[in-house]
């Protein structure tokens, strides 16, 4: 019998036990703090990529009216790569800049100021000629 009282008395108490997996639990919550922190700094970069994506936009949609026809070309071709991006969340938004900028790039097209800012026309020249 004295060899039973032994073994009762060594069993370990609940609290013993518990207190074995308390490293588990740790390792848990760390890595749900670390999955928890990563998806918010994965949103938040997403969010700050399409805020910096609409700013972008908003500048080349008022620039496509722009008085200057180089303006005008550059907002052109901005929103052209801008709807090329896959920060464009939906159809409806691709609709969207679709309205707005198809007509100025099918006159740009037309024009040939599509394929580099300002046409043929060359950057430099004013207009007089040099003397040689």
């Amino acid at each position: 019998m004295r060899y039973f009282d032994q073994a009762a008395a060594a069993a370990p108490q609940w609290w013993e036990i518990i207190s074995a997996f308390a490293p588990v639990g740790t390792f848990a919550a760390a890595v749900v703090a670390a999955v928890v922190g990563l998806r918010t700094i994965r949103q938040r970069s997403y969010a700050d990529r399409r805020s910096e994506f609409w700013r972008r936009t908003e500048w080349a949609l008022e620039a496509s009216v722009h008085p200057d026809p180089q303006m005008q070309t550059m907002a052109t071709m901005v929103l052209a790569s801008l709807a090329k991006s896959d920060l464009i969340a939906s159809d409806e938004e691709l609709m969207l800049l679709d309205a707005v900028w198809v007509d100025p790039i099918a006159q740009a097209e037309a024009e040939g100021l599509d394929e580099e800012l300002g046409g043929d026309e060359d950057p430099g020249d004013t207009g007089e000629e040099q003397a040689v």
